[in-house]
């Protein structure tokens, strides 16, 4: 399962004093390198299986709801896994059921996986004007079949019909759903599709993961790069 809230390594010493002192060429192919790392761990972090899902529910705001997060098995192998974990909100959590296919405590993390066919997850929670949680999943394909699927839906916690009414249906797929305010396909890059309308309007931000930063820390170091050579040449004059 990947993650991406590594903590940062720390650079060793000796090898960016080696490259400040080394000939401009080396300066150059070391930097080139060094970015082109960075523009290869910006297409891993936006390939990554983490994400910070924010739910902005102030048209429902004091309402009675369910978060129904469900994985689905849809090429017949459990192979893939998805973690709930730091989920909040504006208004009140009430009772969890991690009953079926799912494994955790009484608060998050929660993990579902698709050994069962299915494994579900329910939050039920009084509305505020916001709610948020962090979901990790693996991305596995067997090949057979379809890709597994992850389904968020928000409920009526009486009826358990859907609270709200969204764009985002495949009926006839063969992992159908209906009224989803997210779906991630479980394969390769995870393909997500988000809600873009519901009734009441619900508005629901994915921030993309962190490559603008590691393009602004390719930029600084192709800087620094730059830095270092004119004092390298000042110091060789």
């Amino acid at each position: 399962m990947l993650n991406l809230h590594h903590a940062p390594a720390t650079p060793a010493a000796g090898p960016a004093h080696t490259l400040a002192q080394a000939p401009p060429q080396r300066q150059r192919a070391v930097a080139k390198a060094l970015l082109a790392g960075v523009f290869c761990l910006a297409g891993a972090a936006h390939d990554a299986a983490a994400m910070l899902v924010s739910l902005d529910t102030s048209t429902l705001s004091g309402t009675s709801a369910r978060l129904e997060f469900v994985l689905f098995d849809g090429d017949f192998t459990p192979n893939n896994s998805l973690t709930i974990a730091s989920m909040s909100t504006s208004g009140v959590l009430g009772a969890i059921d991690c009953s079926f296919g799912c494994t955790g405590g009484f608060s998050p993390p929660f993990a579902l996986d698709d050994a069962l066919t299915f494994g579900q997850f329910l939050q039920d929670l009084t509305l505020g004007s916001s709610v948020s949680f962090e979901l990790s999943f693996t991305s596995n394909y067997s090949g057979n079949g379809t890709p597994d699927r992850l389904v968020l839906s928000l409920l009526d916690p009486v009826t358990n019909l859907t609270l709200v009414y969204t764009d985002l249906d495949s009926t006839v797929s063969p992992v159908p759903f209906q009224d989803a305010l997210l779906v991630v396909d479980l394969a390769g890059d995870a393909r997500i599709q988000v809600a873009g309308s519901s009734d009441p309007n619900i508005l629901i931000s994915i921030p993309e993961p962190g490559a603008g930063a590691l393009f602004s820390l390719g930029l600084a170091l192709l800087g620094g790069q730059r830095i270092r050579r004119r004092r390298w040449f000042a110091s060789s004059g």
